[in-house]
């Protein structure tokens, strides 16, 4: 067989092989993601209100150049008039009053890759946050909160004085 007919062969194998290891890489972080929800949720019990989030911290979510448009994720949950934060590494986590914090629509944020987010900051910390959905393909679940839902549990929660 001709050299250049082997050559050929294996580019386009190698070539056909780049979407099975992306979707592979997606398949395996979505496992990975979903066994860290997991333990999150073991740790804090049953709140009244929890869903998981991706986050980003400060000034970080105008930040043009950066790797991802989210830092991690975690879970924020509701619990004796707090919102609380913990990520999956469990290096960031926050306690929001609900008293004395603010929660902002902050619609759609084009440098994190058109994702809609909302913010809760205090006098010590800003997050902003979106849901935790993962790649649509593996994610089919159409029953998960959306962020703007979370977004006004979050007001609703927070009215309730």
């Amino acid at each position: 067989m001709d050299p250049i007919i082997i050559l050929m062969i294996f580019f386009l194998l190698f070539l056909f092989s780049i979407p099975a290891i992306i979707f592979l890489i997606a398949y395996l972080a979505a496992r990975s993601r979903k066994k860290k929800q997991k333990i999150l949720l073991e740790q804090i019990g049953t709140p009244e209100y929890y869903a998981f989030v991706r986050y980003n911290m400060g000034n970080t979510q105008n930040e043009f150049f950066k790797l991802k448009a989210f830092q991690g994720s975690g879970i924020i949950y509701i619990e004796d008039r707090n919102i609380h934060f913990v990520d999956t590494l469990q290096k960031n986590p926050h306690i929001f009053s609900l008293d004395n914090s603010t929660i902002k629509w902050e619609d759609i944020n084009i440098v994190n890759g058109l994702l809609k987010w909302f913010s809760v900051s205090d006098d010590v910390k800003k997050y902003f946050f979106n849901i935790e959905t993962g790649m649509f393909i593996f994610n089919t679940n159409s029953s998960k909160p959306t962020t703007k839902s979370v977004f006004e549990r979050l007001i609703t929660y927070q009215s309730d004085i």
